[in-house]
């Protein structure tokens, strides 16, 4: 059987027409990238099959928040993301309420840490509307390098751009977001 090939906005607009092939194809598509991200959230404090869990709540979310997906906000594999985020922090906060731990047992190390784990949140949002923000192939670089994890040659190869350009969009795109947030 041959393999089908779906434009974004085809696959969508099947999906949101309950075509189970074009269902299909968005798991065998998207699955690694979103387990990779599902399992970099996760993987300190859950097991595999939690982590495997996960993504498949990730697809079956898609399908059924599939109306409420609007290309003029973001791409769909952005999108995908976005919902593995949520949904894995989620795991992780439920993870943390079953786990009920005696508070003499805990031992602060370090406030500064928990300082910047704070303010690390708070501007999570922001930091994604600046990305949003972006243009397209400044978006897609920021996505695939800091939530992928993809290496920077393989970015240079996969937008036919040299490395010094990947660095340099990069670069002139993490000092936007911290001009944004006002760090200095």
């Amino acid at each position: 059987m041959e393999a089908l090939e779906y434009s974004q906005a085809e696959l969508v607009r099947r999906i949101k027409n309950k075509d189970m092939v074009a269902y299909e194809h968005m798991i065998n598509t998207y699955t690694k990238m979103i387990y990779y991200l599902a399992y970099n959230i996760l993987s300190a404090a859950h097991p595999k099959e939690d982590i495997e869990e996960c993504v498949a709540d990730v697809f079956l979310d898609a399908w059924i928040k599939i109306a409420e997906f609007d290309e003029t906000k973001a791409n769909f594999r952005t999108w995908l993301l976005i919902l593995t985020k949520y949904k894995a922090l989620a795991y992780r906060r439920q993870n943390k309420k079953n786990n009920i731990v005696n508070i003499e047992d805990i031992e602060i190390k370090d406030d500064i840490d928990i300082e910047k784990q704070f303010f690390l949140r708070k501007d999570q949002e922001q930091v994604m509307k600046i990305i949003n923000s972006f243009q397209k192939t400044d978006r897609e670089l920021f996505v695939r390098r800091f939530l992928m994890g993809e290496k920077i040659s393989d970015l240079a190869r996969a937008f036919n751009l040299s490395r010094a350009a990947v660095d340099n969009r990069l670069l002139r795109g993490r000092k936007i977001i911290k001009e944004s947030l006002q760090y200095e």
